[in-house]
């Protein structure tokens, strides 16, 4: 016969397996939704092409990584520009090129996305220059805090969508400059797109 204390026990044993039960599904759907937390943009541009990679870590930074291979006469060695531009459309057609893609991304109450130079280099889209070689070949690898692909004030994914920009000259990354100086035309245009299978080959790199 089993007394009271020991009914007791088996209760309280089995509410303590249910609600670790519970708790690790909840987790398991939360890392799942971590994992979804991707996205890809192609650029294409005058004799350019590239591929970047975003993903959402854990702790909310976003990465950012791939490869551009260009005409070294036009993506020319040394550094240029690299923004988050505030609308996801690219026209290479338009004039200037791709400036469809409106300013540097930069929402909020204290946003400035244009004109570029008013807030630069301090918008949430913002990034370091892109190093390319003397054969017009870059590898990118960048960390920022300032944007998230999941729901939030300064996602990626707003109504309008945004876009990745390559730059035709150096960002000087300094505030009280031109426009020139903080990166000038546009060379190459990419949208950013979700790509649940990015986070996939980042756990696989790490």
């Amino acid at each position: 016969m089993i007394n009271f204390l020991q009914r007791k026990s088996l209760f309280l044993f089995g509410m303590t397996l249910c609600l670790v039960l519970v708790c690790g599904l909840a987790f398991g759907q939360r890392s799942l939704a971590q994992s979804s937390l991707g996205a890809r943009v192609d650029l294409v541009g005058a004799d350019i092409t590239g591929t970047l990679i975003l993903t959402q870590k854990e702790n909310g930074l976003v990465k950012i990584e791939g490869t551009v291979q260009g005409d070294p006469a036009t993506l020319t060695p040394g550094l240029h520009g690299l923004h988050i531009h505030a609308v996801g459309v690219c026209e290479p057609g338009a004039q200037p090129a791709f400036s469809t893609t409106g300013g540097h991304f930069d929402p909020g109450p204290f946003g400035s996305e244009v004109p570029v130079e008013a807030n630069h280099p301090y918008h949430l889209g913002d990034l370091p220059n892109l190093v390319v070689d003397e054969h017009g070949y870059a590898k990118y690898k960048a960390l920022t805090s300032r944007v998230s692909l999941s729901e939030s004030p300064v996602t990626l994914f707003d109504d309008n969508g945004s876009a990745i920009i390559i730059h035709q000259l150096t960002d000087q990354q300094k505030a009280g400059g031109t426009a020139a100086e903080a990166g000038g035309g546009r060379l190459a245009c990419g949208v950013v797109t979700r790509d649940d299978s990015s986070q996939e080959s980042d756990e696989r790199s790490s």
